[in-house]
């Protein structure tokens, strides 16, 4: 693939509160173990919200906007093996068919881990991070990520395996780097070589030099998750600043690294702190938007590539949905290579 232009269908296997307000309707927490354990009737709202979150026709659209990868996460109890968790499985298995019609290839991530890797809502059970504390936990993800490689490595739609989804960025990192030889061995057993194998960066993407240039490996992508919205230096700096961040800082980022190996921007949004907008009327508002979302662009093309998070929120998160603005206008609609 010359250049990836993506975006993550995030919400859908993995659920988080934010972006399925509705849904969470009676739950207080905000990850899927909560989820599980208090809602009613649990498996019928999750049956029901993987019929209708995501659709055949949302692949059509991603087609013919010229998209050209789908982003997927997966949990890991995918296979409903665990309590309190249900299988997912059945519509991963549709997901990846209506893929394969639309010729959209895509990279399956594992974002969530036993014991969780960073204590997020996205990691499943959030304000618990016990998955570097025990080694049947590593051994656990690394057999689950070979079941999914098993799976669909003889399936058309299957570009790559994300070994796993923000690893928090104070595990130790030999730990992390050895979780991801481990798994790229055995991985490489199992897929083809056209398959791409991805690492997350662990939020230090500066600590890989050594990693890549001591390890022969083959057909492998660093992942970097770029957000403007969670530091507190993004709340204060105005949106100008903002809109310059990228042009001025990301772009070395991506550079520098791209020396060392191929990345993508796998996750990054619209998303700032309202503060920013305070201001603006609408006209300016929409127009700050398209500059931000341009300014992304630009400097996120220096590299391998990026994968927009996400494809649609079932909130007013507008800023997070990709396909909202593209009918607005304040993203591009067409993503021709």
């Amino acid at each position: 693939m010359e250049k990836i232009r993506g975006v993550n269908l995030g919400g859908w296997f993995v659920l988080e509160r934010w972006m399925s307000q509705p849904l969470f309707e009676g739950v207080e927490g905000r990850d899927e173990t909560v989820f599980c354990q208090q809602k009613p009737s649990a498996e019928a709202f999750l049956q029901h919200h993987w019929e209708t979150f995501i659709t055949e026709d949302d692949f059509i659209w991603l087609s013919k906007r010229k998209i050209n990868l789908i982003r997927l996460p997966f949990p890991w109890w995918v296979f409903g093996e665990e309590q309190p968790y249900y299988s997912c499985i059945k519509w991963l298995d549709r997901a990846m068919d209506w893929a394969a019609k639309q010729k959209l290839p895509v990279l399956l991530d594992l974002h969530t881990a036993p014991g969780c890797q960073n204590g997020f809502d996205n990691g499943g059970i959030e304000g618990v991070c016990t998955w570097h504390h025990d080694p049947k936990n590593i051994q656990r993800t690394i057999d689950v990520l070979k079941q999914i490689a098993v799976r669909y490595k003889e399936h058309p739609a299957l570009w790559g395996i994300e070994a796993l989804n923000e690893p928090r960025w104070d595990i130790d990192m030999k730990l992390i780097q050895q979780f991801y030889l481990d798994t790229y061995s055995e991985l490489r057993k199992i897929l083809l070589p056209t398959h791409t194998i991805v690492f997350h960066d662990a939020f230090r993407n500066n600590e890989w030099e050594e990693f890549f240039r001591d390890n022969a490996l083959d057909n492998v992508v660093l992942d970097l998750h770029l957000y403007q919205n969670f530091d507190e230096r993004f709340h204060e700096g105005g949106i100008l600043n903002n809109l310059m961040f990228p042009l001025q800082q990301q772009v070395e980022v991506i550079d520098r690294v791209s020396k060392i190996v191929r990345c993508i921007v796998g996750e990054w949004s619209l998303g700032l702190h309202p503060k920013n907008f305070s201001n603006l009327d609408r006209f300016n508002r929409h127009l700050a938007l398209r500059s931000f979302g341009a300014n992304q662009l630009l400097a996120f093309e220096r590299g391998y590539g990026w994968v927009f998070w996400n494809y649609k929120i079932a909130t007013e998160s507008y800023n997070w949905n990709f396909r909202k603005l593209v009918e607005t206008g304040v993203l591009p609609d067409d993503y021709s290579i």
